[in-house]
């Protein structure tokens, strides 16, 4: 293991999410946080979920999610007040207090695929993928 993601693994397994808010000063990618996000067990701060109601056939695959760390300019902002470019403008943000199916407890912001126009060609489930991981770069300034 690099020696920046073993000092991003002593900053998430002391800090947890608050970790994330130096990260654009580490040098560290997006896929080596996912990385290590996995090997110590931890839910990953981008979630992805696939459109399942009837009103939304017929377009694009689903929505991506990006938990925001407490401490973060953006953390409980109301997403339309958030300054970050992604499809169809952000059109989710709530706080889980409980884990579920799709989120871990912590401030989630998200975009969707189910704007006139979307379908499932245009967005088919690898693109919502990049879509939130530029999400997540965005957020926490990543280059």
């Amino acid at each position: 293991m690099s020696d920046i993601k073993d000092f991003f693994k002593k900053e998430l397994q002391q800090k947890g999410d608050r970790a994330l808010l130096n990260v654009k000063y580490m040098g560290i990618s997006y896929d080596e946080i996912k990385y290590v996000y996995s090997e110590l067990g931890l839910p990953s701060p981008i979630t992805l979920i696939k459109n399942t109601v009837k009103t939304y056939t017929g377009r694009g695959w689903g929505n991506g999610y990006v938990r925001i760390a407490e401490g973060h300019k953006y953390h409980e902002k109301a997403y339309d007040d958030i300054s970050v470019s992604v499809h169809g403008g952000l059109t989710f943000g709530q706080h889980i207090f409980d884990n579920d199916k799709h989120f871990s407890e912590g401030y989630w912001v998200g975009f969707d695929t189910a704007h006139y126009g979307d379908d499932i060609l245009l967005w088919p489930q690898d693109r919502v993928l990049e879509e939130t991981i530029d999400l997540f770069k965005a957020i926490y300034e990543l280059s």
